[in-house]
């Protein structure tokens, strides 16, 4: 699934996204473009639990 994230905009906020989405999923692969401002993310969790678990970190995904 890929997600839109605004505010994501350099390596420290790469590393925050990758951890909120590991909280969710511990298996989860996430690849990101800071300068489109998108992950890619592979995992067995739902779409929703991510935005939720981004949300609680401060980031505002929008699924693609």
């Amino acid at each position: 699934m890929k997600f839109q994230i605004e505010n994501m905009t350099c390596g420290s906020c790469v590393r925050h996204v990758k951890a909120a989405i590991e909280g969710v999923d511990p298996d989860a692969t996430v690849e990101a473009d800071t300068v489109a401002r998108q992950i890619t993310v592979s995992t067995t969790a739902d779409t929703s639990a991510i935005v939720e678990a981004l949300a609680g970190d401060g980031y505002t995904a929008q699924p693609l």
